[in-house]
């Protein structure tokens, strides 16, 4: 998922929300699960319209929202009044077990590694790009990214957890 420099510089505040929920949507919802994500992605929409003028003459507006969903995350981590990643498997039924112990092993990994893992290797987002937005290192990108995946790759080897799509090496 390369932008283009249009892209990253949205002319409108419709491109700017159309790039918070192509390019920040996935990171919340890595991040902090579906319901969760999608509430914190709500909120920064709000904040982008509230401070449009400022946001348009940005030249990373995604990573400043990025920081700001962060400040609203803090009140569902803080507080634990709603279920993060990956939500509330016990009340869901899944037909395929599969996808519920999939599920289960994301949630064992830090936040930072099952973000750096599904941008990567979920959405097909390039090491530099999941860099950009969350405004780190490139190599600490590899770093969450290889460990994530060890943890995984022991975690099938070890339980003989399935992961979906995912073969241990």
């Amino acid at each position: 998922m390369q932008p283009d420099a249009h892209d990253l510089f949205p002319e409108s505040f419709e491109g700017l929300i159309g790039q918070v929920r192509t390019r920040l949507l996935p990171v919340l919802w890595s991040k902090w699960g579906v319901d969760v994500g999608s509430d914190i992605c709500s909120e920064v929409e709000e904040h982008a319209w509230n401070h449009i003028a400022e946001l348009m003459e940005m030249s990373n507006p995604m990573g400043y929202l990025y920081r700001v969903s962060q400040s609203k995350a803090r009140r569902y981590s803080r507080w634990l009044k709603r279920n993060t990643f990956p939500g509330h498997l016990a009340d869901v039924g899944f037909e395929d077990r599969e996808i519920e112990e999939s599920l289960r092993e994301l949630a064992s990994l830090t936040a930072n590694q099952r973000v750096c893992v599904l941008l990567v290797h979920g959405f097909g987002w390039s090491y530099a790009d999941v860099a950009e937005l969350l405004d780190i290192k490139q190599t600490a990108v590899n770093n969450h990214v290889n460990r994530g995946l060890a943890r995984l790759r022991l975690a099938v080897t070890n339980q003989n957890s399935p992961i979906v799509g995912f073969e241990p090496s």
